[in-house]
């Protein structure tokens, strides 16, 4: 399946956008994840169909202490079809937009070069997501100049940039994927992670917002909506523009 995305245009219009219409084959995504489970929760539907379509998907977690597991989550990657992950150092209680945490996940674009970037919505009420989307879009453009020679040699600036819900829904969602082929296999993958659903039923709630969301876009039974902050060829709406 190719995740194609029915993109919403201020004027009540809609576009549907693929990454084949870049010409490429396949792409190589990658997911800016505060804490393990958030990339499952807000985007595995779309995780999901980019595996099937054999893109490369990597997930970064900007800490991996004071949650989930790492066996928890090599179990959810498994599922969805990840296939790299990276945890960095970041606060398991609070993030912060420290210069340690910055350079790292620099290095980890120059790295993995992506293509295609998902990160955190930017009014996420939880402060470490909103740190995550700050972090996120400077770190794309520094992995992209001559600075921070440490964490390696400049990469190309993702073709296209996507934020999407986890705590908090976006209040204006401008990109939706239908994932309605890929629904069992992202509860699947969320219920890998069994010290969080103890905790809350986050299973049953992403699989809600999707529903709901496949109900108020009529895009598809169940939908993962996005703010599309970068679509190449077409003018998005978009927090950050299509810049």
């Amino acid at each position: 399946m190719d995740p194609d995305r029915v993109v919403r245009t201020e004027d009540g219009g809609s576009h549907v956008h693929s990454g084949n219409q870049l010409g490429r084959k396949t792409d190589r995504v990658l997911v800016v994840s505060p804490h393990r489970d958030d990339e499952t929760i807000g985007c595995g539907g779309a995780l999901c169909a980019h595996a099937a379509r054999g893109d490369a998907v990597g997930v970064v977690h900007l800490c991996g202490t004071g949650g989930a597991t790492e066996a928890e989550a090599q179990a959810a990657a498994a599922v969805l079809g990840v296939t790299e992950m990276v945890t960095l150092g970041g606060d398991p209680i609070q993030l912060g937009a420290d210069r340690r945490l910055f350079v790292e996940l620099v290095a980890v674009l120059r790295s993995f070069r992506p293509t295609t970037l998902y990160i955190p919505h930017a009014d996420d009420d939880d402060p470490s997501h909103r740190t995550a989307h700050e972090l996120a879009m400077e770190a794309r453009w520094a992995a992209a100049y001559p600075v921070y020679p440490e964490a390696g040699e400049p990469c190309s600036v993702p073709d296209e940039v996507y934020a999407y819900e986890v705590w908090t829904p976006l209040a204006r969602p401008s990109a939706f994927v239908d994932i309605t082929q890929h629904a069992a296999q992202k509860e699947k993958a969320l219920r890998q992670y069994d010290s969080q659903i103890e905790l809350a039923r986050w299973d049953e709630g992403a699989l809600g917002l999707n529903r709901y969301r496949g109900v108020t876009s009529g895009c598809g039974d169940y939908v993962e909506a996005f703010d599309a902050l970068r679509v190449p060829r077409f003018h998005a709406r978009g927090r950050q523009g299509g810049s």
